[in-house]
């Protein structure tokens, strides 16, 4: 009966820890597939956790293999081999189950097996403590007692040694939950934006905190007729074990919390040099209206020489001179093609979207690039258009940057469609050339910060409004394609 109730308290434990793994995962890899809409590859994750560790904990087989013949921890260095076949089992299942930076997914797992090894060694000390007072305590009183009566006793023992149990696996989820949730919270408070490389560098006290779980499992203690333990022999350690454990763990969530205030800072500066741009480029809009109004004035005052030529062709025609009449054509033609030079070219609804799509006219006309534009802005769709001329300005420089280096015959196109509360923006370029890729997107060429930003803010403000942008490489085109969904009562 005992060993069936310490079996499902184990596997109840094991679910709640292969739930934990699958939270911290969860929206920072994406999976790899859906069985049937139903079966998500997180599923599996968490099967394959939880069967392992039982497996482990468990099997005749495993047991023989790792303890010995007799099957028991003679010595704390034997519980290194389960733990390491539990950490690569899951790092590799994890490459089958999600998609993206394997970096990523190596700082996850590292910092989820080291998280749950220092939780356990932070409260290792007091559990010892605790556990020896409570078996201390109730053989004085069963002896003050004066219970003689063997089973009994040995009864009483596997009962407070069950409920004691009990307890210290209650708390070693809450403390675990406890660190895993604030690492998570942690890391998208940067808006989930952190590449491989950043990645890396919190791997890096995540490594030092399982290496010194390691250690500890190595030193801790061993049986030689008696058991032979660290902390009896040097009692320091009693507060230096929890001491150092909670340092380590304070380093990797503090790791997590400095990245992600400077990834709030960098998306900071990046609206800030966004608006600064709007900014100049509304600037820019009203330079030109100003000269069109120039032009319109002048225009204006010279309208009635204008009339006048014109008259005094026209009464040449009366008079039967026939290249008069030609004259006149020509002179139509040259007034409509100067009244087409005040008109502005792109009209998509919106001054700002229009300063944007100009912009990148004039610059396709230098660069002999052909530009196509059928953009119209989603007025009463609540979404900011701050966050289109994000999308547009980095959408169009990538397509633009796409052209520049084709070797002839390069064009671009932007449009946008609605349907219903969905609004579709599809900028296609010429592209003959190859990319690499990194969590869906393509990874930027140019070296140095800021590169490689361009993607990044657009699928941003595209998970703001809960669409997504999907990318396309196919016959010769780059197709970026952003959907958001607007409404009338949407709000940031």
């Amino acid at each position: 009966m005992k060993d069936v109730i310490y079996f499902w308290m184990d596997a109840a434990e094991l679910a709640i820890f292969g739930g934990l793994l699958i939270y911290l995962v969860k929206g920072i890899l994406p999976e790899r597939f859906i069985l049937k809409k139903k079966i998500h590859a997180s599923f599996f994750m968490w099967l394959q956790f939880v069967a392992l560790r039982q497996f482990l904990a468990y099997s005749q087989w495993a047991k023989k293999l790792i303890y010995g013949a007799d099957m028991y921890i003679a010595d704390s260095k034997q519980s290194i081999l389960p733990f390491a076949v539990s950490f690569f089992v899951t790092l590799i299942a994890g490459m089958f189950f999600y998609k993206g930076s394997r970096m990523k997914l190596l700082s996850l797992v590292t910092a989820y097996y080291t998280l749950w090894e220092l939780t356990r060694f932070l409260l290792y000390p007091a559990a010892v403590w605790s556990i020896t007072a409570l078996a201390k305590g109730y053989m004085q009183r069963e002896f003050e007692k004066g219970n003689q009566d063997i089973a009994l006793f040995e009864q009483g023992i596997a009962q407070l040694e069950m409920v004691w149990n009990f307890l210290h696996i209650v708390i070693i989820i809450a403390g675990f939950g406890f660190f895993i949730w604030k690492y998570k919270r942690y890391l998208l408070s940067g808006q989930n934006t952190y590449q491989a490389e950043e990645a890396a560098i919190l791997f890096v006290p995540e490594l030092l905190g399982l290496l010194f779980a390691v250690m500890l499992r190595s030193i801790l203690f061993y049986y030689k007729k008696q058991v032979y333990s660290l902390i009896e022999q040097y009692p320091e350690l009693n507060i230096m074990i929890p001491c150092v454990s909670l340092l380590c763990i304070a380093s990797i969530l503090l790791s997590v919390k400095m990245l992600g205030k400077l990834e709030e800072e960098q998306e900071k500066r990046q609206r800030a040099e966004l608006h600064q741009r709007q900014a100049e480029e509304l600037y820019s809009h009203v330079k030109d209206i100003e000269n069109v109004n120039v032009k319109i004035r002048g225009m204006k005052h010279d309208m009635k020489h204008y009339i006048a030529d014109i008259n005094a062709l026209l009464a040449k025609i009366e008079s039967g001179d026939v290249q008069a009449k030609e004259e006149v054509r020509r002179y139509a033609d040259s007034l409509h093609m100067s009244l087409e030079s005040l008109d502005t070219k792109c009209k998509t609804n919106h001054p700002v979207t229009d300063v944007i799509l100009g912009r990148y006219e004039r610059l396709t006309e230098q660069k002999n690039i052909a530009f196509a534009s059928d953009f119209v802005y989603p007025d009463h769709m609540g979404i900011d258009v701050f966050d289109i001329s994000v999308i547009l300005n980095n959408g169009l420089e990538n397509a633009l940057e796409a052209c520049e280096k084709e070797a002839e015959c390069a064009e671009m196109k932007i449009v946008s469609k609605q349907r219903g509360n969905m609004f579709l923006i599809t900028i296609e370029n010429s592209f003959t050339h190859t990319l690499q890729w990194e969590d869906g997107f393509p990874v930027s060429e140019k070296k140095g910060s800021g590169h490689g930003l361009g993607m990044k803010n657009i699928r941003d403000r595209a998970e703001q409004y809960y669409g997504r942008a999907d990318i396309q490489v196919k016959e010769g085109r780059f197709y970026l394609t952003v959907m958001l969904q607007g409404s009338t009562k949407h709000s940031l």
